[in-house]
């Protein structure tokens, strides 16, 4: 068990780090950490992909496929543009 000055300075941590970070603060309090991962989009990660495909496809001579790939790409990375400037 804590004892009086210990409890007051884990509540002092905690004040500070709820002003300083809300959201931070009230992830730990929920049990939920932020993930490094969670403002990732999948269409990004779709267009990674198509453009990792699109140098293998070129590296292999695939030249039509390549272009498809990288068109693909492009698309998702413009409806990822076009979403971000509606909000």
């Amino acid at each position: 068990m804590l004892d009086k000055h210990e409890r007051r300075s884990l509540e002092e941590i905690e004040n500070r780090l709820a002003e300083e970070d809300p959201e931070l603060a009230r992830g730990l309090a929920e049990g939920t950490p932020r993930s490094a991962w969670r403002g990732i989009s999948p269409l990004l990660v779709l267009a990674a992909v198509a453009m990792a495909l699109s140098v293998t496809l070129l590296v292999l001579a695939e030249f039509g496929a390549a272009l498809l790939a990288a068109v693909l790409a492009g698309s998702a990375v413009l409806v990822r543009m076009w979403r971000l400037r509606g909000r």
